[in-house]
């Protein structure tokens, strides 16, 4: 639970999902959220005015801003940071980097059996996917998982040969493959940034807002036509 007794806001917008939350408990939150193509640039300032709106308070009575850190798409990233910046210096308060795969990999783990592995697999380019394998199980103390993969940038005919050699009893992927067992959730709802943030990283927020950036994992080439 969040000891300072205000809600905190989080963000996720590394995906196709653009998700907000404002969160002080696991069994006091809101969470709102839309999935649409290319739309977190029209969505994202929207969703947080409607979840301050719902929720009944001010930017002003957030004790932080919790936001995904990626790596995922690079305008989703950026954008989700300006408005993480915006809301936190108007607020007055810091930031909390949440790593997006372990945050997903937490929210998978509450609904997937004890014992089972799963494997999400993103893409980052052309050619090359993210891919990032756990188990889950664990006491009541831990995430509710164990990595077996970490996160790594791995060419696009690799992965076949991986995921036959690890035998994953599960697949988030918005990559086209053909195997059973595949579902298209590749990024977690905020209320799952939020809860990982308390859970890991116990809400620590950074006060110097200016140098909290994105983790793109890979370096972005604009290539000349």
């Amino acid at each position: 639970m969040n000891n300072s007794g205000k809600p905190v806001l989080a963000i996720e917008t590394t995906g196709s999902v653009c998700s907000v939350a404002l969160y002080k408990s696991s069994s006091h939150y809101l969470s709102v959220s839309v999935k649409m193509d290319k739309a977190h640039s029209k969505k994202i300032l929207g969703l947080i005015d409607s979840a301050f709106r719902d929720y009944g308070m001010t930017p002003r009575e957030i004790s932080g801003v919790c936001v995904s850190e990626g790596p995922g798409s690079f305008t989703g990233l950026r954008l989700g940071f300006a408005a993480a910046k915006g809301i936190a210096f108007g607020a007055g308060v810091g930031i909390l980097k949440v790593p997006t795969f372990e945050a997903l990999a937490y929210e998978i783990s509450s609904f997937q059996p004890n014992g089972s592995k799963n494997l999400i697999l993103t893409k980052a380019a052309l050619e090359e996917s993210y891919i990032y394998g756990f188990e889950v199980g664990g006491d009541s103390d831990s995430l509710g998982f164990t990595e077996t993969f970490p996160l790594s940038l791995t060419e696009n005919s690799k992965i076949e040969k991986i995921i036959n050699e690890e035998r994953y009893d599960r697949i988030f992927s918005n990559i086209k493959l053909n195997l059973h067992s595949i579902s298209e959730k590749t990024s977690p709802d905020a209320f799952w940034i939020a809860k990982y943030a308390e859970k890991k990283l116990k809400f620590a927020f950074d006060s110097k807002i200016d140098f909290v950036d994105p983790y793109y994992f890979k370096n972005f080439v604009v290539k000349a036509k």
